[in-house]
């Protein structure tokens, strides 16, 4: 996280997230903020959209020199959008043009994607690819609800890679119903033959709201036990490691130099400013001394309202407390394979609470669940495995 005491308050450099919340099916498993079959909405949204973002330039950004270090564009499916769409998005949020060098990532579906729209992104400036795979087994597919196949994509990850993209991503899922060691072992040696820079493994979650929640509830829902997945977690790190890929963050593995840089804003607590629909923003320049976060609305109907009042949710944006803060830092550094360095805690924070941090996570150094090393508290191997039990303990030391 950026020391907002001592930057410059001329300037600012922030990650740039899009949300575009078209689909064309909701996958049973999903609880990201999308709609299926509202195609039609997509060019009123964009100048909503854009509309957001003239008033985060003129307002939260006025008088300074600023940088967008990245652009993502998320959703939903981004790779929906038809390329005249796409063309009035990026010209809207870069009229003087895409900064050099900056990553710049489109999340796409394998039956979305096409030869012509990668030409697209290519021409517009966008230099990454997402895509979501999550299988190469249409069985397992079809009871997550996607759409595409798995020779569509493999179809996908051949443009890309014929289309000389050197950074992309592949989307993995792994815990799916059902599912054995050895049928995801397939799908990772499948995806791992295609020598990816960079490759996302998910544990399958499930949300109370989804269908897949529903099922759960109900008893029909026949997911692995704990034993297998952690069986899962091991093949992952075993054959990644195998392949040349670093594992840097606990779902998330590159090859050198292609970790994601916008994500790592998120993780490392750095600005980030979120469009669209239900978007999330943390911003360290005229926000207090350690920063504020704010939300956008998640249904159309308010957004649309909030663009029609001017009263966008940065205006009303609270500070977080240096204890809300010096808890994001740790709790989202602790995701990462590096660790939290303890000393810039001490510096940024001050002792106290660096001491009360020391006494909540002694008992888990005991335990063998984080280790202090060179100088870093982090997961041990066991500990990473159960982060979001650890998360919530230290959380509870902490209060």
């Amino acid at each position: 996280m950026e020391d907002p005491a001592q930057s410059n308050p001329s300037t600012a450099t922030f990650g740039l997230y899009v949300h575009l919340p078209f689909c064309r099916k909701k996958c049973a498993y999903c609880d990201f903020i999308s709609y299926p079959g509202r195609e039609g909405e997509i060019t009123g949204y964009i100048q909503v959209l854009l509309t957001e973002w003239a008033a985060v330039r003129s307002e939260l950004l006025a008088g300074k020199a600023f940088t967008v270090s990245s652009c993502y564009l998320g959703g939903g499916t981004p790779s929906l959008l038809a390329e005249n769409q796409i063309h009035t998005l990026v010209d809207g949020l870069f009229p003087q043009g895409i900064p050099k060098n900056m990553e710049f990532t489109i999340e796409a579906n394998p039956e979305s994607l096409t030869a012509s729209r990668l030409a697209c992104y290519r021409d517009l400036g966008i230099n990454r690819i997402s895509l979501g795979v999550q299988s190469f087994n249409d069985l397992f597919l079809q009871r997550l609800g996607r759409i595409h196949t798995a020779r569509q994509a493999e179809t996908a990850i051949a443009m890309i890679q014929d289309g000389g993209w050197e950074n992309h991503n592949i989307d993995l899922m792994y815990g799916l119903p059902e599912q054995t060691p050895s049928d995801f072992t397939t799908d990772l040696t499948k995806a791992l033959g295609f020598h990816v820079p960079h490759l996302s493994v998910y544990n399958l979650t499930i949300n109370p709201t989804t269908p897949f929640g529903k099922r759960s509830a109900e008893g029909k829902l026949l997911l692995p036990p704990e034993k297998k997945i952690v069986k899962l977690i091991d093949i992952i790190e075993e054959k990644t490691a195998s392949a040349g890929l670093e594992h840097y963050e606990i779902s998330n593995f590159s090859r050198p130099g292609f970790a994601c840089e916008h994500n790592l804003t998120y993780w490392h607590l750095a600005p980030y400013i979120g469009l669209g629909l239900g978007a999330v923003s943390f911003f360290a320049r005229d926000c207090g001394p350690w920063g504020a976060h704010w939300e956008n609305p998640v249904a159309f109907h308010d957004y649309e309202a909030v663009s029609r009042s001017g009263k966008w949710p940065f205006r009303e944006r609270t500070p977080l407390s240096c204890g809300a803060a010096f808890m994001e830092v740790l709790l989202t550094g602790l995701r990462l394979e590096e660790g939290v360095e303890i000393d810039r805690l001490h510096a940024k924070f001050g002792g106290e609470i660096v001491v009360k941090m020391r006494k909540a996570f002694a008992p888990l150094l005991l335990e063998g669940w984080l280790e202090q090393k060179n100088g870093r508290l982090k997961a041990t191997r066991a500990g990473s495995r159960i982060l979001d039990a650890l998360i919530l303990e230290l959380v509870s030391g902490l209060r």
